[in-house]
């Protein structure tokens, strides 16, 4: 299957030119899985299944803020990776 993929930050170097492509993966690929692919997982130093958790990184699947890393992908979604909020007093 293939899934856009938009990454955003410090995670732009995992996905070249600009964070952003298409990326092809198993028909039973995850959202962990697709972390470990693009070596998410490695670069933030962290276990692919607790990049919202431990991480504290935003995923949106299709449009929706998805918080399973074991979420099943489908051909054609859409996957955008954000960094951790911050800011405000």
């Amino acid at each position: 299957m293939k899934v856009q993929v938009w990454l955003f930050s410090i995670l732009r170097d995992c996905l070249p030119p600009w964070g952003k492509g298409t990326v092809t993966l198993p028909d039973d690929a995850t959202l962990a899985d697709l972390v470990s692919d693009l070596g998410i997982d490695t670069h933030l130093g962290c276990a692919a299944a607790e990049l919202t958790s431990r991480a504290s990184w935003q995923v949106m699947v299709s449009g929706r803020f998805e918080l399973d890393m074991g979420r099943l992908l489908r051909d054609g979604d859409d996957v955008r990776i954000f960094p951790p909020i911050s800011g405000g007093d």
